[in-house]
């Protein structure tokens, strides 16, 4: 992976690739050849005079009620600017009406897969959004559809938090935004 432009040739196989075990092998070179252009990412941006502040706003969208109370406090606890959104209706006008830095979303909200709508309007929005979703149904298909869409990650219910907020935080520094972090730091907790 010389090239850094391999992992975009790597998510084109994965897309089109039909065998479960090739695409997963596919997957992992893909993950590795993102992780070494983050790599080098991350270098060009070490510089502090590039850095933006920011990458707090979060839009947590979930059908869940059980999950909408629980999840966002947690999030806040770890300095997130949490707005709730309950259905794909409300995810897209606060799309439409604030600027994010995080979309934490649901693959199914008001039905299978829907939640995809939500991270293609983020896109439109705001391209620099870094997007993660969470799902208590992982599927093939999804995964796939994850790659396609240029989700930044993809997390299987119930869902580290830990794992959540850090895959955040190294993709908004990927972005160049340095996001302030809470001053006490809270121990490993589950997502909904």
């Amino acid at each position: 992976m010389g090239n850094p432009e391999d992992w975009k040739e790597l998510a084109r196989k994965a897309v089109n690739e039909k065998d479960p075990k090739k695409l997963l092998t596919i997957i992992e070179e893909l993950n590795k050849a993102l992780a070494q252009r983050e790599e080098q990412l991350r270098r060009v941006l070490k510089r502090p005079a590039k850095k933006k502040k920011g990458g707090n706003r979060l839009l947590f969208v979930d059908d869940e009620p059980s999950v909408r109370l629980t999840l966002p406090p947690l999030l806040q606890e770890r300095g997130f600017q949490v707005q709730v959104a309950a259905n794909i209706s409300e995810a897209l006008t606060a799309v439409k009406a604030h600027q994010f830095d995080v979309l934490l979303a649901d693959i199914n909200i008001d039905r299978e897969g829907d939640g995809f709508s939500v991270v293609e309007a983020m896109r439109e929005a705001n391209s620099d959004c870094v997007t993660v979703l969470l799902t208590a149904y992982p599927a093939f298909e999804s995964a796939i559809q994850g790659i396609r869409d240029e989700v930044d990650d993809y997390f299987t219910k119930p869902a580290d938090l830990d794992a959540i907020v850090s895959t955040i935080d190294r993709k908004l520094l990927v972005r160049g935004i340095q996001r302030a972090l809470p001053a006490k730091n809270v121990s490993q907790t589950q997502a909904a």
